[in-house]
């Protein structure tokens, strides 16, 4: 009786295991203003970076670094946190050079999405 009660109980925990869903990817749809990925700094070295985000998951911040290096110069962890739609402007200063910016949106259930976006010298 043991042996049937232990392989009952075997059977449903891996009926369970299996059945349960995994948290799934959800698709992230970014889009700059007029879906256009480059633009030039005036000739102050100013240029804000505008456009949309929409996820099917909650956000959870947008992070701004400039290519070459490691540590983001904007985090954006409030504006866009728990939204599912969100439209965004973030103003660069000091482009003295044609600059690269990264940009990182994260989800609260881990899903991620990057893209760049270039800011030519004034």
């Amino acid at each position: 009786m043991k042996i049937k009660s232990f392989l009952l109980f075997a059977l449903a925990s891996i009926c369970f295991l299996f059945s349960c869903k995994k948290n799934e990817p959800t698709a992230i749809q970014f889009n700059f203003t007029n879906n256009v990925a480059v633009g030039t700094a005036d000739v102050n070295g100013d240029y804000t970076i505008t456009g949309h985000i929409a996820s099917s998951a909650r956000l959870d911040s947008v992070t701004l670094t400039k290519q070459g290096e490691s540590i983001p110069f904007l985090i954006d962890n409030s504006t866009a946190k728990n939204k599912l739609d969100y439209t965004f402007s973030y103003l660069v200063t000091g482009i003295t050079a044609n600059t690269t910016i990264i940009l990182d949106v994260f989800e609260q259930n881990g899903g991620k999405i990057e893209t760049t976006f270039l800011i030519n010298k004034p």
